[in-house]
């Protein structure tokens, strides 16, 4: 893996922790104090890093950094440290005394620590050790650790429509498809504050790329949510998923480990698919297709959002339109949106290997490191970045046409005029409307 594949991985980690804070999600009074808290308290897979923990300072500067750099993903991208090579404030001794001391002494506050040092003469009467500093580095050793044991589970609801969506996938019933029988599998997106299904359907496997077009066509149709809330399964832990979550400005949120009560709405949801669609379905309709499946069930699915809830007393669909001036519209160009992107090395010969493929780069990007932006299904419009700027699709290598041709052809005229600046959106949660009636064809 290269570097500008490490900063891309790291910056998408670091949005997701600071997601709540930066694409328009309305806190009320001490709840954002409360959440920041809840992620200190936490550990995390810190990409790169033997890291767990992380410090208050080191999320508001994250913070800063997206703001500052106009709401991009690369605002989040590493910088190298000025200070790196250079001996930190504690010494190796000092470090290994504070171990010590908490260990005789769990519950040693960081003023009393810092008095209990002098008195041992670890530290000089006048020499100050940083209040910041010692704090990082009890957590970074986990010697502040108090009753991790204790799971909080609390019910809770969305304030807004499409600010939170709840996915899952759940094993649906057999259907004939390339000559045999084959289970489906029906992923979902419920918005949580109205229960409205913003997109169902069954497909033939739980694959990331099915899941994408489930999230793709919930967006063209629904707008943008502020917040993902999935499970861990191998579909919504991809790197790809949270490039495109990222660049959309959509926070994604992983429920724990084997504690499925967080997704309490559309696991309900599943249950009365089951109770009142499948079982009826197996008895009656029985489709062979999964086209024909599909149609049924988009026929269910507009009835259930038109019943009137249980627990919110009002149709989801009307319970949905009664905030729409929270949703945010789904971008131009949605569909760029979910392209895969990965970085290569332009050679001499002006290639890039891609899947396999062998791509042509402009002449005046020999040598550079560009960003390559597709869709893995089609190879034949793989656009070219480099810098921040679109040079276009690169074309698949013709070695016989090359043959013919003068090495001072170039099929780029404008090669170092780049045709576009990267896809942008605003994420400081503007106003919009429900899209039920666009297509494909107008993205």
């Amino acid at each position: 893996m290269n570097d500008e594949d490490k900063k891309l991985q790291i910056a998408t980690f670091r949005f997701g922790l600071i997601s709540e804070f930066v694409t328009g999600v309305r806190l009320h009074y001490g709840e954002k104090e409360r959440l920041l808290k809840d992620k200190l308290a936490r550990e995390y897979d810190v990409p790169f890093s033997a890291r767990s923990r992380l410090s208050r300072s080191t999320l508001e500067k994250w913070i800063c950094d997206y703001k500052r750099a106009g709401y991009r993903i690369e605002g989040l991208y590493p910088q190298r440290r000025s200070d790196k090579g250079l001996s930190r404030s504690l010494s190796s001794s000092l470090r290994l005394a504070i171990k010590e001391l908490k260990k005789e002494s769990p519950d040693l506050k960081v003023p009393a620590l810092i008095t209990c040092l002098r008195h041992k003469k670890l530290i000089g009467a006048d020499e100050r050790i940083n209040s910041s500093t010692l704090y990082r580095y009890l957590h970074s050793e986990e010697l502040t650790k108090v009753n991790e044991d204790a799971i909080d589970k609390r019910h809770f609801e969305a304030l807004h429509p499409n600010e939170i969506w709840q996915s899952d996938v759940m094993h649906g019933p057999y259907v004939r498809a390339d000559g045999k029988s084959r289970k489906s599998y029906l992923i979902a997106i419920i918005d949580d504050h109205s229960r409205f299904i913003v997109h169902a359907e069954f497909y033939l496997n739980e694959t990331r790329e099915n899941f994408l077009d489930c999230l793709r066509q919930a967006v063209l149709k629904r707008g943008l949510p502020q917040k993902l809330y999935i499970d861990n399964g191998s579909c919504f832990k991809a790197l790809h998923l949270e490039q495109v979550a990222a660049q959309l400005g959509i926070g994604i949120k992983h429920s724990r480990p084997y504690i499925p009560q967080g997704r309490g709405k559309i696991e309900r949801w599943f249950k009365y698919v089951r109770d009142n669609f499948i079982a009826v379905s197996n008895q009656t309709q029985n489709p062979d297709k999964l086209a024909l499946l599909n149609h049924h069930f988009s026929e269910w699915v507009d009835e259930y959002n038109n019943r009137i809830h249980g627990t919110t007393k009002q149709s989801p669909y009307n319970r949905y339109c009664a905030g729409l001036e929270c949703v945010r519209p789904a971008p131009n160009h949605l569909l760029d949106y979910f392209r895969q992107i990965e970085f290569r090395r332009v050679k001499k010969d002006r290639t890039v290997r891609l899947m396999g493929t062998l791509l042509e780069a402009p002449v005046g990007l020999i040598d550079r490191q560009v960003e390559l932006r597709f869709h893995a299904e089609d190879l034949s419009s793989v656009e070219i970045f480099f810098q921040g700027k679109s040079y276009g699709m690169a074309s698949v290598v013709n070695p016989h046409l090359n043959s013919k041709i003068g090495r001072n052809w170039d099929p780029h005229p404008n090669s170092l005029k780049p045709t576009s600046e990267i896809i942008t959106i605003e994420t400081s949660h503007p106003t919009g409307q429900l899209f039920p009636n666009k297509t494909e064809g107008d993205v």
